[in-house]
């Protein structure tokens, strides 16, 4: 334990000192404190030789006026020249005198002894306090005016300055050694300042950075839906009010930015990456034919399923090729009118134009188109529906229209006689025939009857049902009918069993609707045997806002192969039906805006008609 905590402050230190940084303060400071002391060291050298200078000449001065001074006890009168140069020659040669000159005031030299002194009375004359130092050779010349002789001689005196020098040497290295000390002092002091001021701050911030970076690019990488995970930020702890303090708040809000902002990209990426896949799945799914081409030259860049179905080819003989190429238009000038159309207005919308295909059959179709824009250059989008079958089946309802008018008209035309050719069967009724014309006369009566019950039902078929609607109550008219109902000869030995409910309000023709219900009751009791019930309800189904009136039978089930034909016309499985019944009650149901259901099947247990139809407001 106590070898991790010394390796904390162990690698902290490494750290500091392999940042550039921290050295480059580190060596600007202790260059400042060297400069500094340069700056202030430099004069104190040159005052302290000043001084040694002065205080050797001082010693020598002294040793000169102190000879001086015996000789002036010794003979108080004025001491000649010969006392002076005697008192003079004891000064040299010596460790500090190595030489001098003697002058009168007036500039007269008088004597001379050891090394001449370069310092001349002229000089001095110039300058009365002038001194010469030669560092080279060690000398020191100086000058001074003797007192013992009331000032009327001038004594040089050169000196050996290599005490000096000495002296000056050992002075600079106390000087250079309290540098040293005082500037080693405050970088340590500077560094551990630096360190934890502002270098570990920094390192921090630095492994903050390098963390983020990384963060945000696993975060980038990642899919959408998971979260980026940020770091634990160790420099986001430091709460300081200076300016690193404002870099570390600036680098947090940086990296939430950058975060929202990969969070923001990712999002759209995931909602482009699901639009394409929509718009794929549109473009491939789609049941109508798509193509883009270039708008310039038509070239074919992409099609989908429907348009090869369409065309007759293959994706790799058809991307790429213009639609010149494939013969697409049946007219080449169509194309040049739909693009017209496209910008004048912009859309082209259900144009009817022929297409080719592969084999040069013509196809109608209806094509829609836009242009879009596609890595620079204008493009159309155009959509084709096939609408050939259609077409055929259109020419074919409308020959079946026709065919129905024709029809309309013959039984028109066939009435009006059967009417004469009934009543003149009518009119044999009265005369007396014999057995056997009599027979005829029946079968022939009957026979006329079923032949205008016919072509009352074809008439009631081919024309449009309009409908003469009122509010009807439905409970109340079933109940209206319902002795009418069980008075019919299909419904002899039955039972018509109805259940009522809650009051319910329709919008209907009350005669077209009683014709539905004596027909579906009639049905549902021709088949079940006497004594059987048949079994009518009503039902409401408020989310769709319809009333279900259903009509059940136990009878045996209907075949699923004819259950399929029931309401086609002319479709009967009875020896005297005209299969033209249902057909006519749905077309009453569907002119009610309501639906017809047929189900029948064993595990019904027998029929179950359905006839659902709007009702209004409870």
């Amino acid at each position: 334990m106590q070898e991790v905590k010394l390796a904390a402050p162990i690698q902290a230190l490494r750290f500091f000192l392999q940042a550039r940084l921290s050295r480059r303060i580190v060596l600007w400071v202790f260059a400042s404190i060297l400069l500094i002391e340069a700056i202030i060291l430099l004069p104190s050298i040159y005052r302290r030789q000043q001084e040694l200078l002065r205080h050797l000449s001082a010693l020598s001065m002294a040793r000169v006026e102190g000879g001086l001074a015996v000789i002036k006890l010794a003979n108080p009168a004025e001491p000649s020249q010969v006392d002076f140069a005697a008192q003079l020659k004891l000064l040299a040669p010596s460790e500090v005198v190595r030489g001098g000159a003697l002058y009168r005031i007036t500039g007269e030299q008088i004597t001379r002894f050891g090394e001449l002194p370069d310092l001349t009375f002229e000089q001095l004359q110039k300058n009365p306090s002038a001194t010469y130092y030669d560092r080279a050779t060690q000398r020191y010349d100086a000058a001074w005016t003797l007192q013992a002789t009331d000032g009327k001689y001038l004594l040089i005196i050169r000196h050996d300055a290599s005490s000096v020098q000495r002296e000056l040497l050992t002075f600079i290295g106390r000087i250079l050694g309290l540098v040293t000390i005082i500037s080693v002092f405050v970088t340590i002091v500077t560094l551990i300042g630096l360190e934890r001021i502002l270098i570990m701050p920094i390192l921090r911030l630095r492994h903050d950075l390098l963390a983020a970076g990384e963060a945000l690019q696993q975060g980038s990488a990642q899919p959408a839906e998971q979260p980026i995970q940020p770091p634990q930020f160790d420099s986001l702890k430091l709460r300081r009010q200076d300016e690193l303090g404002e870099v570390i708040a600036a680098f947090e809000q940086m990296y939430q930015q950058i975060s929202d902002s990969i969070a923001e990209r990712r999002q759209a990426e995931v909602e482009l990456r699901q639009s394409e896949e929509k718009f794929s799945k549109a473009f491939r799914g789609s049941p109508s034919a798509v193509l883009i081409s270039t708008l310039a030259s038509g070239r074919i860049i992409e099609v989908n399923d429907s348009f090869l179905q369409l065309y007759g080819g293959d994706l790799e003989s058809v991307v790429g090729r213009t639609v010149k190429e494939l013969h697409l238009w049946a007219d080449p000038e169509h194309r040049v009118e739909m693009l017209q159309q496209l910008r004048q207005s912009g859309v082209a919308r259900n144009l009817e134009y022929t297409f080719r295909n592969r084999q040069g059959e013509p196809r109608s179709v209806l094509v829609s188109a836009e242009m879009i824009q596609l890595d620079g250059e204008e493009c159309l989008v155009s959509v084709a529906n096939d609408i050939t079958e259609r077409k055929q089946a259109e020419k074919a309802l409308q020959r079946l229209a026709e065919i129905g008018e024709l029809a309309a008209m013959i039984v028109h035309e066939v009435r009006n006689p059967l009417t004469t050719v009934m009543m003149g069967l009518k009119s044999f009724e009265a005369l007396e025939l014999s057995e056997r014309s009599r027979l005829r006369l029946d079968l022939a009566t009957a026979e006329a009857d079923r032949l205008q019950r016919l072509l009352n039902e074809i008439l009631q078929y081919a024309r449009s049902q309009t409908l003469q609607t009122t509010e009807l109550e439905i409970n109340a008219l079933i109940t209206e009918m319902l002795e009418s109902i069980r008075a019919m000869p299909a419904a002899a030995e039955r039972q018509i069993l109805f259940t009522a409910s809650q009051p319910i309000k329709l919008l209907g023709d009350r005669d077209k609707l009683k014709q539905v219900f004596i027909n579906l009751i009639g049905n549902a009791c021709e088949a079940i045997s006497a004594g059987e019930t048949v079994t009518w309800s009503l039902q409401l189904c408020p989310s769709q806002r319809r009333l279900c009136i259903q009509i059940y039978n136990g009878g045996e089930p209907i075949p699923p192969a004819v259950l399929s034909q029931l309401t086609l016309p002319f479709f009967t499985t009875k020896s005297s039906g005209n299969g033209l019944g249902l057909p006519i009650v749905k077309q009453i149901v569907d002119a009610h805006q309501g639906e017809l259901e047929i189900l029948s099947s064993s595990e019904l247990g027998g029929t179950c008609v359905t006839v659902s139809l709007p009702y209004l407001e409870i």
